[in-house]
């Protein structure tokens, strides 16, 4: 298989599970449980499953230069903690689907970072499909529906912040692939992530959260599946492909999402949906078939 093809699927692989985020979320939501407490846990599952898996199976991939340590700390930092924190604090200044496409706008973060610092090529056909799939993630998310937005500069704000830290995570996370394997990278960056999520969330111990047993379930979900499954085999697709290609294609989760509202939840796709799922779908296979070559 060539390489950048085992990276489409990977890419889109990890996206699939990536996409299961708002359905455990919603899941976990109905009892009611603190935000900041519920991502602190997903970080930290996930790391903690993950870390121990390495020690057991390969002990020598946590083996790390001194030097990178700073490097992964700023990554964790940037890329984990300020994403989820901001994206929590987005929902709580505007609404889910107005913080959600804020968070989207994270493909041309990665494209426009990409280009600076790891020259990666500007294409039109990248443009184009990037355009294109960020009008399929506004039709898919609904937010042409008015009652759907709530807009504030603050929540502008930390939706974008949300955005840019998603954007980071495949820009950082491409050069560190470089140097080490996917779960070696993504150990480290839910390892500080999680660190400073807990410093974020305060002194309040973790032992003493009280949730029923069927929200645990969930939490577990999202960390093994949505976390641990989704971020590790993304990263391992950045390997192959560049990081602004990956980051586009990457928006085949809000299909999987809304995809699994329509089978678990019974929620209906309207047709504007029916026409972002297209959208998507034609931007994956522009970003996909046609050549690096036509440069802007």
């Amino acid at each position: 298989m060539r390489k950048e093809t085992k990276g489409y699927l990977l890419v889109i692989l990890g996206a699939t599970f990536l996409g299961t985020i708002g359905i455990f979320g919603r899941l976990i939501y109905l009892h009611e449980p603190d935000p900041l407490t519920v991502v602190t846990f997903r970080a930290l599952i996930a790391f903690v499953l993950l870390f121990f898996a390495k020690i057991v199976l390969d002990p020598d991939s946590l083996r790390i230069k001194r030097r990178d340590f700073i490097y992964f700390a700023v990554y964790g930092l940037l890329s984990v903690t300020l994403c989820f924190l901001l994206f929590f604090y987005a929902i709580k200044f505007t609404t889910i689907a107005t913080a959600t496409i804020l968070l989207y706008t994270y493909p041309a973060f990665i494209v426009i970072l990409s280009t600076i610092f790891l020259k990666e090529e500007l294409t039109k056909s990248k443009l184009f499909a990037l355009v294109l799939t960020f009008l399929g993630c506004i039709l898919v998310i609904q937010v042409y529906n008015p009652s759907e937005l709530k807009l504030n500069l603050r929540g502008i704000m930390y939706g974008l912040g949300a955005g840019l830290g998603a954007g980071l995570y495949s820009v950082l996370g491409k050069k560190a692939v470089e140097r080490y394997s996917a779960w070696t990278v993504v150990t480290y960056a839910l390892g500080f992530g999680s660190f400073f999520l807990l410093i974020a969330r305060g002194v309040r111990p973790l032992y003493a959260v009280n949730y029923p047993t069927i929200t645990w379930v969930w939490i577990f979900c999202l960390a093994i599946f949505s976390t641990l499954l989704g971020y590790s085999i993304y990263t391992r697709g950045l390997k192959y492909m560049e990081a602004s290609r990956a980051g586009i294609v990457a928006t085949w989760e809000v299909v999987v999402a809304s995809f699994l509202a329509f089978v678990i939840f019974g929620e209906k796709l309207s047709v504007l949906q029916i026409f972002g799922v297209l959208f998507i779908f034609l931007g994956i296979f522009i970003i996909r078939t046609y050549p690096k070559q036509e440069k802007l």
